[in-house]
């Protein structure tokens, strides 16, 4: 079951999945940047959130098939940028 709640403000979703808890944490966090154009474009926006999220304390992880960016926040917990859905 997914639930999507729309209206001002980030959008959020609750997914279930089927593994049991493994970790600490079992929430994850997308960050989707706006974008417009080819996949080069795509991926610059990517990266330059990415980057600030690094300069605000963020560690990337992992660049994934330039498609998205897994990233930890300083207590540890990953998350990840990507584009938002066109």
């Amino acid at each position: 079951m997914t639930r999507t709640v729309y209206g001002v403000g980030p959008r959020l979703s609750i997914l279930n999945v089927p593994e049991p808890k493994t970790a600490k944490n079992r929430l994850h966090i997308d960050i989707r940047v706006p974008v417009h154009g080819g996949p080069d474009e795509r991926w610059e926006r990517i990266m330059a959130e990415a980057l600030r999220l690094v300069e605000a304390g963020g560690t990337i992880l992992e660049e994934v098939d330039r498609h998205h960016v897994v990233m930890a926040d300083p207590e540890g917990n990953e998350f990840c940028v990507a584009a938002s859905a066109a």
